[in-house]
């Protein structure tokens, strides 16, 4: 049985795995995303560190027993915020524009929305507390 604590960790990995990306390849995402209109790599390393910090401050929510509503609302907010961004620049072709980086921005965005989902789903399957 899928836990909100294992869609959290699951969340949480999937940040940091991204963050380092952006982090330790920078110009290869910007390239992979963008031959025309590159995304600056600022943009690309302020995103890495804040997604690893994203993903740390989640494992450290996933750990508690049962975390609260306004912290699981917290952080589905960010991945519904994620999502709309995400959209936003494929819609308007900005620093996303390769085949590649449009399928792939995509499915990560539906990735993170199915987190954002599945996190307060399970968060009101706990009930109150």
């Amino acid at each position: 049985m899928t836990t909100l604590n294992h869609v959290m960790k699951a969340n949480a990995i999937s940040c940091i795995v991204f963050g380092s990306i952006f982090l330790i390849m920078p110009a290869m995402v910007i390239t992979f995303l963008s031959a025309d209109i590159p995304a600056p790599k600022t943009i690309i390393l302020i995103l890495g560190i804040g997604l690893i910090v994203n993903g740390l401050h989640l494992i450290w929510a996933s750990l508690k027993p049962i975390p609260s509503k306004a912290l699981v609302l917290y952080f589905s907010i960010g991945d519904f915020i994620w999502v709309l961004a995400s959209i936003s620049l494929v819609l308007f072709g900005i620093w996303i524009t390769t085949t590649a980086g449009v399928i792939t921005t995509l499915t990560v965005s539906a990735m993170i929305g199915f987190f954002g989902i599945f996190q307060m789903l399970k968060r009101k399957d706990i009930g109150e507390c």
